[in-house]
């Protein structure tokens, strides 16, 4: 089921790979393109094919146009892509096997076609991979890719249309399924779909504004349920990014080139602030207390300004690069500070303008938005520590193991890849592994 607007360039080049996909499964398959918040006189203008409905839904939002796509479909086991996303032959039968096994719902891997700096950075990202939680492998859903069982799941239909019309409908599911009591599984296999995305900054801003939105209305409904959409002692946190002391944002040691580094740090941590200001701007909304005011076009123009001035830096960067990025996973190397090459105070001016701080919280909304400390802190902590076992496994055979090694690794750990890589952003993390490997070719000595 591909919901749609029509505008996007390759609706056409996704339908057709769906449509072939779904070939190899049965005679009996079908798509559904639901077209939604279509402009005027806009139509499908791919080949006619029997398998293929197009079908109409209003009014706008994605939540409303998946509805639409579960209600008028034939078969129970339906398939979620978006419409510029190209599956893969066998993409219908493995997921379909997937879902056999008595989960309500899969979801699977994505991979984005890398043409430069942003998608390179959303690749290495995993920015549509639907989290693990609870240390499985499977976890929440990304409806990028995924599947689910109508027939396993709660009766009605399947995504929030009040609460989430435009973005977290996903997420949403995945915590109702799972407060229910239905599993959720990970289908990982080498043939994944691509995402076919545009190299735009704007929108990379837009999207962890609309992300951070979501969380705070993911967190207020889902609360500890819900610990992977709590961003810890948010106020905390944003009001040191203002300050120019930000807590985190990723170093990405793991890869060995200082100009990706330092750029996609600094794209780490424009997304983070932008987590939290919109985040606490949703929750201030949802509680009637300014938190954070959020001027979101000047706030969009601004960053992408500062964005590009950071790929601009990159730009000796050989094309070739971004597609296939130079990993060094030893966490004994020693790497390059990038201490001046990320823009932390001109991000931090840049926030204070358009997202600044409001009202200090009064002792409810202060409660509200640290209840779920404590389980983030826990879940962090479990976290670290299977993070750590990952890197012993590897250790032995480090030299010779590659990104694809270590995310599979990850995910039987119930780990993202970046789980594992942010763990080595710490440095005590690699001052103990340079002593570690010391000591072990003293030994073998």
């Amino acid at each position: 089921m591909i919901p749609t607007t029509l505008e996007r360039p390759h609706v056409r080049e996704c339908v057709e790979a769906a449509l072939a996909s779904a070939a190899l499964l049965g005679p009996d398959t079908e798509v559904l393109l639901v077209a939604n918040r279509v402009p005027a006189g806009a139509t499908y203008d791919g080949p006619a094919d029997p398998r293929l409905r197009v079908l109409r839904s209003d009014p706008a939002g994605v939540s409303r146009a998946r509805n639409a796509g579960v209600a008028a479909a034939r078969h129970d086991t339906i398939l979620f892509v978006d419409d510029d996303l190209v599956v893969p032959p066998s993409w219908c039968t493995e997921m379909h096997q997937a879902l056999r096994g008595g989960c309500a719902a899969v979801g699977g891997p994505v991979r984005l076609r890398v043409v430069g700096p942003i998608t390179a950075f959303m690749n290495h990202q995993r920015f549509y991979d639907a989290a693990p939680m609870d240390g499985e492998m499977g976890g929440l859903l990304v409806t990028a890719n995924a599947g689910y069982r109508r027939d396993l799941a709660p009766p009605g239909p399947p995504f929030d249309t009040e609460h989430h019309p435009h973005a977290g409908e996903d997420t949403d599911l995945a915590l109702r399924l799972r407060a229910a009591g239905r599993r959720i599984g990970w289908l990982a296999t080498p043939s994944t779909p691509v995402h076919h995305v545009e190299e735009n900054v704007p929108a990379l801003v837009v999207r962890a504004l609309r992300d951070g939105r979501s969380s705070a209305h993911i967190y207020a409904r889902h609360g500890l349920r819900a610990p992977v959409q709590c961003l810890p002692s948010p106020w905390r946190v944003y009001c040191a990014s203002l300050a120019g002391r930000p807590d985190y944002y990723r170093l990405y040691g793991e890869i060995d080139a200082l100009p990706v580094r330092a750029l996609f740090a600094t794209m780490s941590l424009v997304l983070i602030n932008c987590l939290h200001a919109a985040y606490l701007h949703e929750t201030g909304r949802l509680f009637d207390h300014p938190l954070v005011s959020v001027d979101e076009d000047a706030l969009v123009a601004e960053l992408s300004t500062a964005l590009s001035s950071a790929i601009e830096a990159a730009s000796g960067v050989a094309p070739e690069v971004w597609g296939r990025l130079p990993m060094s996973l030893s966490p004994d190397r020693v790497r390059p500070t990038l201490e001046g090459l990320v823009p932390v105070a001109e991000i931090a001016a840049i926030f204070n303008r358009h997202a600044p701080r409001g009202t200090t919280p009064t002792r409810q909304l202060f409660n509200h938005l640290n209840r779920g400390d404590g389980a983030w802190i826990n879940r962090a902590m479990n976290e670290r520590d299977r993070a750590a076992e990952v890197w012993r496994r590897l250790l032995p055979r480090i030299d010779e193991a590659t990104l694809d090694t270590l995310e599979t690794e990850a995910r039987r750990a119930g780990l993202t890849l970046g789980d594992v890589c942010g763990y080595l952003d710490r440095p005590e993390v690699r001052a103990a592994s340079r002593e570690s490997r010391s000591r072990g070719s003293a030994r073998s000595r």
